[in-house]
């Protein structure tokens, strides 16, 4: 039991310093409205969830009116510079998000379960607070880890209100869900 649990603590260890992925290339999808009107949508190929997505390689998905010019890529480039900065400040570290979500998780559910198990007569409360408490605290671990992808959003949404300060710009940022 000690060594899987090891073995999950170093897995767990891993996905959270390992995330280094960026998204994919960028991809140009051009719109054209049944009246004549052009826009293009900027994508980038993402081949990975957000939870394992970098933040210093974060990178935001927008759309415009007509072609992509290269004002509008820098203000882009601009904006996901300082939303980078903003999300680094603005969210926890990944590691402490995921522990702190595993430990309170797994306190709970050792609490929890010792207390249930005072409904059975012979049911030791140790044992049964123990279990809990591992399996709720694995739970919660799964729960951070879900939550990093909560980063991408912050990011998205920096960059929306960026722009929308800066409307000569014409760039309007598409936004993912937060989970």
């Amino acid at each position: 039991m000690k060594t899987m649990l090891h073995r999950l603590v170093i897995v767990a260890a891993a996905l959270m310093l390992g995330a280094c992925a960026s998204p994919g290339g960028i991809r140009e999808i051009p719109l054209q409205m049944p009246d004549g009107g052009r826009a293009t949508i900027v994508a980038h190929n993402q081949s990975v969830p957000d939870w394992m997505l970098a933040r210093n390689k974060l990178a935001l998905n927008f759309i415009v009116k007509g072609k992509v010019s290269d004002q509008q890529l820098a203000a882009v480039a601009a904006a996901e510079k300082a939303c980078r900065l903003y999300t680094t400040i603005a969210r926890a570290n990944p590691a402490v998000s995921v522990l702190a979500n595993g430990a309170l998780y797994g306190i709970a559910g050792y609490i929890g379960g010792g207390v249930g198990s005072q409904a059975f007569p012979y049911a030791v409360f140790s044992q049964y607070a123990r279990y809990s408490g591992y399996a709720t605290g694995l739970g919660g671990l799964a729960n951070g880890i879900v939550s990093l992808g909560g980063q991408t959003y912050t990011f998205e949404s920096c960059g929306q209100v960026a722009f929308g300060l800066f409307p000569e710009y014409q760039v309007h940022v598409l936004m993912t869900s937060p989970y």
